[in-house]
């Protein structure tokens, strides 16, 4: 049953079956592909860690905190280091988290919308519908078709949140998840109920922001056990996240926050091409994770992110040939004097100051490319934003020089 629910996360993942876990030769053990998160079922959940140095419960705090900062949902470290003490796994913490703001947040009342109502009253409220009307009580003078505005909880937004609480209330085990989850129920009783969550037409403005990161937190649990858990498809529910892309998404938003004001940065920016085709359109867009400008000087650095383990004892470091031709791509389509690689940093790579910066040169042009890690398990996520500010900067540093040969 483990085995099935994980081939079913996988291809909502849309990746191959046993990207998930697959069986060893033996048989008798279950290997972890390139994928983090949560598996539960009723009798058990299987929690997937990154591999980083360190104990499960560093792996567990690192996870946890890139999941929540990937998705722009708020954690303080303090809060953080509360959660880890707790025996729960991931996926009660998150239930308890989300349930918790959500209940604190419609304490102070559900955001509300005016809705466009027809009704047929005895009394005039609102605007009377001529058309229907005359079509409808023509003979009936003691009704009035009426079509007025009432100021209404059923909300797109609410229905989507309530989604969320049914969803989470038939998969939360901890007595404090369940107790909010309780309340929640009877909070959302006025609010209606949805069959397709995702196509809500959802509106975040100045009149719910409460609610926005909320909202955020209510996909990431919906996102691939809505139907599981609503219409009984199976008593499975899942987390998870290709680890690639997890650490892509972390990065763009800790540089976001660590580069301030003084930088703009561009996540998957999809501005250029690599060739042209007929009539000048552009063929094979190229997608940097990261495209930062200085706002003094105009300078761009190209940084992409990839979730592998660096070899400091090889010359090329263990860097696939076809990462550097894709940053040599984005070089020349955004005019780049400077390239970043940045990996995930791992004690093996012998650098008291958990990083790895080694600058390269790229052949007949000024361009200074670099090899860089960050650690991911800082205890503190502004260690994070340091280690990322002063990349950038050594990276913006230092003048790019003409070189005839790529070396290190």
């Amino acid at each position: 049953m483990l085995i099935k629910r994980a081939e079913r996360a996988a291809k909502a993942l849309k990746l191959p079956k046993d990207s998930v876990l697959a069986r060893t030769s033996e048989s008798k053990f279950l290997r972890a592909g390139q994928v983090v998160g949560t598996l539960a079922m009723p009798n058990r959940t299987v929690e997937i860690l990154p591999k980083i140095d360190g104990d499960d419960q560093r792996a567990w705090k690192a996870l946890t905190r890139m999941l929540l900062v990937a998705e722009g949902i708020k954690i303080s470290d303090d809060e953080l280091a509360t959660f880890a003490s707790q025996r729960y796994g991931l996926l009660e913490i998150l239930i308890q988290l989300f349930a918790s703001r959500l209940n604190s947040s419609v304490q102070r009342g559900l955001p509300r919308r005016y809705l466009v109502r027809e009704d047929d009253l005895s009394l005039l409220r609102g605007k009377l519908d001529i058309t229907r009307q005359f079509i409808r009580h023509a003979v009936r003078p003691d009704r009035l078709a009426c079509r007025y505005d009432e100021l209404s909880e059923n909300t797109p937004l609410n229905r989507v949140l309530k989604a969320t609480v049914i969803c989470l209330f038939q998969v939360a085990r901890s007595a404090v998840s369940i107790r909010f989850l309780r309340e929640l129920r009877v909070r959302f009783n006025e609010v209606g109920d949805t069959q397709f969550p995702f196509h809500e037409p959802v509106k975040l403005d100045r009149t719910n922001t409460t609610f926005h990161e909320l909202y955020r937190f209510a996909l990431l649990f919906l996102k691939e056990n809505w139907q599981s858990t609503t219409y009984g498809k199976d008593k499975g529910f899942s987390l998870l996240f290709p680890m690639n892309e997890l650490f892509e998404k972390f990065i763009g938003q800790s540089l976001k926050r660590a580069l301030g004001y003084e930088y703009d940065v561009s996540l998957q920016n999809c501005q250029h091409s690599a060739l042209m085709g007929k009539n000048n359109g552009g063929i094979f867009w190229l997608r940097p994770d990261a495209v930062i400008k200085t706002k003094s000087n105009g300078s761009v650095v190209i940084l992409d992110t990839k979730w592998k383990k660096l070899n400091s004892e090889k010359t090329e470091l263990g860097v696939k040939t076809s990462d550097i031709y894709q940053m040599l791509a984005y070089r020349q389509a955004y005019n780049a004097r400077h390239l970043i690689l940045l990996y995930p940093w791992y004690e093996s790579l012998n650098r008291p100051d958990c990083r790895l910066q080694r600058e390269w040169k790229v052949s007949g042009v000024q361009c200074r490319f670099d090899i860089a890690t960050v650690n991911v398990a800082f205890d503190k996520i502004d260690e994070v934003h340091d280690a990322l500010r002063g990349i950038v900067e050594e990276t913006l540093s230092v003048q790019t020089h003409h070189s005839v040969a790529a070396t290190a």
